[in-house]
């Protein structure tokens, strides 16, 4: 018998996400006990929905949080000097080939973001001996989530729109809802309002599919389906992988578990917490409460 043929990895397209027009009012809802929750098993639309929910109730109850004004400084670079000293990433493999039929998609936009695109990630270009305190770092990077308008799109209508053209598998929307809960819940790096959300959510999901999965749509598709051009989408993922120190990878079921309930009791709070007026005070009633000691 002949020997098979040399691999090729760089040739190898993998498994393409099947393309289906299921949207978040059409896709299963998680069970209502954490205790059915499986990530193992949970359609891919239901994770879209778990973050999306989560997401907009945070941004909800968070309110129009203003991005912090960026610091005057002797000399900003140039996108072409920013070019020039920053790390130039290659790619480990070739995105995945997309099938003729699947190739077309209407480019959207989103309203431009607060930062400039000649404000550096890194406040200073120097790593160590006169860089910029970490603080200082982490407040620039957040600028570049922050939208100068609060965008027209609903995120519902946003979401599906990138599940349409670039299906993501469960773990990856799993894996971007943590991430978010980390940035904006746990450590809160990112304000989570209706004016950084869109980018958040696009920026997540993106380095999620590479920490991940073999598969990866190309940049352009993304850029163009998420509304923001290359540079700015590799800007995004590069601050969402600075301001979680790297630390993408979720290696257990248990862990992603997890992960997924605290997102889902943060955007129940944040639900209570909104549907409260600003009136309400939680008083005891001074008798019946002496009475009980």
């Amino acid at each position: 018998m002949d020997p098979p043929s040399a691999p090729n990895p760089a040739g190898d397209a993998g498994v393409l996400p099947e393309f289906r027009a299921l949207t978040l009012q059409d896709a299963p809802s998680p069970p209502a006990d954490e205790g059915d929750l499986d990530v193992m098993t949970m359609e891919r639309e239901t994770a879209m929905k778990i973050v999306q929910r989560a997401v907009l109730a945070l941004a909800n109850a968070a309110g129009d949080v203003p991005a912090t004004p960026p610091l005057s400084r002797p000399h900003t670079p140039t996108s072409k000097e920013n070019v020039q000293r920053s790390h130039r990433r290659t790619a480990s493999r070739p995105a995945t080939p997309i099938p003729a039929d699947r190739e077309s998609h209407h480019r959207s936009e989103l309203d431009p973001a607060e930062a400039r695109h000649d404000e550096p990630t890194i406040m200073n270009g120097d790593i160590g001996a006169g860089a910029q305190p970490e603080a200082v770092q982490q407040a620039n990077m957040a600028r570049k989530f922050f939208s100068k308008t609060i965008p027209k799109f609903p995120l519902e209508d946003y979401v599906n729109r990138l599940q349409q053209f670039c299906p993501f598998s469960t773990g990856v929307w799993l894996a971007a809802g943590s991430y978010i809960l980390r940035l904006s819940v746990i450590d809160r790096i990112v304000p989570l309002t209706h004016r950084t959300m869109h980018r958040l959510v696009l920026a997540s999901l993106v380095t999620a599919m590479k920490a991940l999965e073999d598969h990866r749509w190309p940049q352009a598709r993304i850029a163009a389906v998420g509304g923001v051009d290359q540079v700015a989408l590799s800007r995004l993922e590069l601050c969402v992988e600075f301001l979680l120190s790297f630390d993408l990878q979720i290696f257990t079921p248990e862990k992603m578990r997890d992960m997924t309930i605290s997102l889902q009791k943060a955007a129940q709070s944040a639900t209570i917490a909104t549907k409260l007026p600003s009136s309400f005070t939680l008083k005891f009633p001074s008798a019946k409460f002496n009475s009980q000691r």
